[in-house]
């Protein structure tokens, strides 16, 4: 995997992406877009990746969409139009964030109009004592996009929500972390090293057992009735109980050892077992 807008590391089970235009406070033009559903779709198909950390190289996150891009585009450049056009609309679209592998955010800097609502796809992010916040839109004449009028409620409350789209006032790290926009604060040093901590205790969990939980979250979000809910609840959790992961953890508490849910050839056979 090798990317112009995206720099990879592998970390055990877990990969760092750090979006890389430092000098352009890594905008996203329409290359980034493009890199970025093609980097999704290959760590999901990775056995050997189980969690993405996401963060940003030198001072910024991010700080939106590189609108210089837009002047080119009305120019003629037609790889520039076509990258726009094509991969910006669906490079967060909801089926691609829900059915990914989790995603932590690491905001390491200045996390500006997309640059921060790219975030709210993410499963959850954690932040630098440097990090900014904005959601820039209504001073630029601009609306929010990524559907973060509709994610933002939710995940902060509608007035704060409001305040942040309404206003688009700067906050600090702080503030973020009392809206509840972050879930922790760390020193800019070590913010990357514990985030992909945090990401590596997900990322050997089960791979089936975390899509099927990110998927319930958000089916659960859009549900039009309780009872819709809990069936799937009790559908869900009746399946996890007959399935091999299950067995698997249950003979490693027996056996007073890790579960080896990645393990490949031992899994085959817990689930041949299973299939009995």
């Amino acid at each position: 995997m090798k990317y112009e807008t995206i720099s990879i590391e592998k970390h055990d089970r877990v990969l760092l992406a750090s979006w890389n235009r430092p000098e352009k406070l890594n905008a996203f033009n329409g290359l980034f877009f493009k890199e970025w559903i093609e980097l999704l779709d290959t760590i999901n198909k990775d056995e050997t990746i189980g969690a993405m950390v996401c963060t940003g190289k030198g001072k910024a996150f991010s700080s939106g969409a590189d609108v210089s891009e837009f002047a080119s585009a009305s120019k003629g450049d037609k790889k520039v139009k076509e990258y726009w056009e094509k991969y910006q609309p669906i490079a967060f679209e909801a089926n691609r964030m829900i059915g990914s592998k989790p995603i932590i955010g690491a905001i390491n800097g200045l996390a500006l109009g997309a640059g921060l609502t790219c975030t709210f796809w993410f499963d959850f992010n954690l932040a630098s004592t440097e990090a900014k916040f904005s959601m820039r839109f209504s001073k630029l004449g601009l609306t929010p996009e990524l559907d973060s009028s509709w994610l933002l409620p939710k995940l902060i409350g509608l007035q704060r929500a409001k305040e942040m789209m309404l206003t688009g006032n700067i906050y600090s790290a702080n503030e973020a972390l009392d809206f509840g926009l972050i879930t922790k604060i760390y020193k800019p040093n070590n913010l990357i090293d514990e985030a992909i901590k945090i990401a590596n205790s997900i990322a050997y969990n089960p791979t089936n057992t975390l899509y099927t939980i990110k998927e319930m979250v958000f089916q659960d979000m859009v549900a039009t009735s309780f009872q819709e809910v809990a069936n799937r609840s009790i559908d869900n959790f009746a399946d996890a109980r007959k399935s091999a992961e299950h067995r698997e953890a249950l003979l490693a508490l027996l056996e007073k050892r890790k579960p080896k849910f990645h393990d490949i050839e031992h899994m085959k056979k817990i689930f041949d077992r299973n299939k009995k």
